[in-house]
């Protein structure tokens, strides 16, 4: 063969060489931007309030959530729907529309069944409402119940005020059991990934006075008894047995 003739055949062989290789950088760049668009992009950590002795932090979208932060975020959103600043009849509504991201579908419907209900019966107009957390009865480690499907029960000792134009009509203790569950469906209107499913089919229960005059101090092992509370007069299904116990069956309690 003629000088010509092989570097013509080693220029082909060349070009060959280089056309597997586009093809395999192109190939690889592909996958690369398949992987981009399908990698989670949104990380999600729940870090608890004490860490003082350290914690391990599990990131993804079904990130393990402490039970101080459940505990928080349940207290939080029952204590905006029952802020009626001026008018209940105006306010109930507004703050049911303003945290229906953080409602399930049925609790939601469940506080407009109230709102009929209550202004049916005349207790909207000019009503206030402000939900206080009994001072010493906060968050205790008994106060949480994980059931390990995404969903726990909460429960809240607050102190419930009500006034009419002005005049106290409403204050006394109440335990709220409130049900909290996963429900991570719009992270751009609710970041938290929970929400409230109100009581779970459990009712709030009105608290022995008595059983406060003495307030739970600092959160130790174990934790502290929770306060007593008043059997109400109309029965219901018992508590599931993994919440704490209380004196008597407790029945539906009217706010």
């Amino acid at each position: 063969m003629t000088p010509f003739t092989n570097s013509l055949a080693n220029a082909q062989a060349t070009i060959r060489r280089q056309s597997w290789i586009i093809a395999a950088l192109l190939v690889l760049l592909l996958v690369a931007l398949v992987s981009w668009r399908t990698t989670q992009t949104d990380l999600t950590a729940h870090i608890p309030p004490d860490l003082s002795r350290g914690a391990a932090i599990q990131l993804g979208r079904a990130a393990e959530v402490p039970a101080p932060n459940v505990y928080a975020f349940g207290f939080y959103i029952w204590h905006q729907v029952n802020r009626w600043a001026k008018d209940g009849s105006k306010d109930y509504g507004a703050q049911i529309f303003a945290l229906q991201n953080y409602l399930t579908p049925s609790c939601r419907e469940q506080l407009l069944q109230d709102m009929r209900i209550k202004a049916g019966d005349a207790e909207l107009i000019q009503r206030t409402r402000a939900l206080m957390e009994i001072p010493g009865y906060g968050y205790a480690a008994n106060r949480v119940s994980d059931h390990g499907n995404g969903g726990w029960t909460v429960l809240v000792d607050a102190q419930l005020v009500e006034t009419s134009r002005g005049m106290p009509v409403k204050d006394t203790f109440i335990r709220y059991p409130l049900h909290v569950v996963r429900y991570d469906i719009d992270r751009e209107k609710n970041p938290w990934g929970l929400a409230l499913n109100c009581f779970g089919g459990r009712h709030p229960e009105r608290i022995d006075p008595r059983a406060l005059e003495a307030p739970i101090g600092p959160v130790s092992a174990p934790a502290p008894a929770l306060p007593r509370t008043v059997a109400p007069t109309s029965p219901s299904p018992p508590a599931a047995p993994s919440l704490p116990a209380v004196p008597a069956t407790p029945g539906p309690t009217k706010e």
